[in-house]
């Protein structure tokens, strides 16, 4: 009986001992929901994929003529941009930039160095009629990023012979969170086009009488076209335009701006300052 009495008690005792050592649990475990939101604090901004900051290497090829003792020789120099986080938009701006250069031929180089061997080519075949050294410059730069938005600027000037050479620009918008090339209609809240280029005309009659003061004959021979080129800044969506399509060589590239005050309702709230 004293044995039995003996081992009850220390199962008793080492019960005791278990409780007192338990760990104590804290409130939150209670039923309490901590993560509430407390309304006296803003709520974060949720983050949004491929919007971290966007870098990039650049890379160069230069080539010339093998010989020209007579006459300057014949240049290539391309300067463009890879992204080592985003392969997609490398891909898309070589193919595009490649297309330019090839001044968008469906059988275009395939490589940065197939267009210097062709250009540098075709000038040595053209080197007994021409008295000057070709020339092919391209150029790429990153204009800036917005909500996801990167703007590149594609430049390249050609000459082959002539009174002067051929300078073409054309903007490259992508979507990083979409993963693929953006237009101006992507841009634009849905079914407001036509009011954008109405405001766009605006901003282009405004540069014709105050910028420019253009005359009669200057506004018949270049009206106002659309473009493609965009690029969304904070004081509003910039259009750039090549040499020839709304001014004449001498005025280069002209770059109209659609200020945020004539935008209300226009564009994606995304991309607003």
């Amino acid at each position: 009986m004293r044995l039995l009495l003996s081992t009850v008690t220390l199962a008793l005792l080492l019960a005791g001992c278990g409780d007192s050592d338990a760990p104590t649990q804290s409130g939150t475990a209670s039923g309490q929901d901590t993560g509430a939101a407390n309304p006296d604090q803003p709520t974060p901004p949720v983050e949004q994929p491929n919007d971290a900051p966007l870098t990039s290497k650049s890379q160069t090829l230069t080539r010339e003529s093998e010989s020209c003792p007579d006459d300057p020789c014949s240049k290539v120099a391309l300067q463009w941009l890879t992204f080592p986080e985003d392969t997609s938009l490398t891909r898309a701006l070589e193919s595009t930039l490649l297309e330019q250069l090839s001044n968008g031929a469906d059988d275009g180089a395939s490589s940065f160095a197939a267009v210097a061997d062709g250009f540098l080519f075709d000038a040595r075949e053209a080197a007994e009629m021409e008295s000057m050294g070709w020339e092919l410059n391209a150029k790429v730069s990153l204009l800036g990023e917005r909500a996801g938005l990167v703007t590149l600027q594609l430049d390249s000037y050609e000459i082959t012979g002539g009174a002067h050479g051929m300078p073409v620009v054309q903007l490259l918008n992508w979507d990083r969170r979409e993963q693929r090339r953006a237009t101006l209609q992507d841009v634009l809240q849905p079914g407001r086009e036509d009011a954008f280029w109405k405001a766009a005309a605006e901003v282009h009659q405004q540069w014709l009488a105050n910028d420019i003061e253009a005359d009669k004959d200057f506004r018949d021979t270049w009206p106002f076209l659309q473009t493609g080129d965009f690029h969304v800044t904070d004081q509003g969506v910039a259009l750039l335009y090549n040499v020839y399509s709304i001014a004449p060589y001498a005025m280069g590239q002209p770059e109209l701006t659609v200020p945020w005050t004539k935008l209300e309702g226009l564009i994606q709230e995304r991309y607003r300052p």
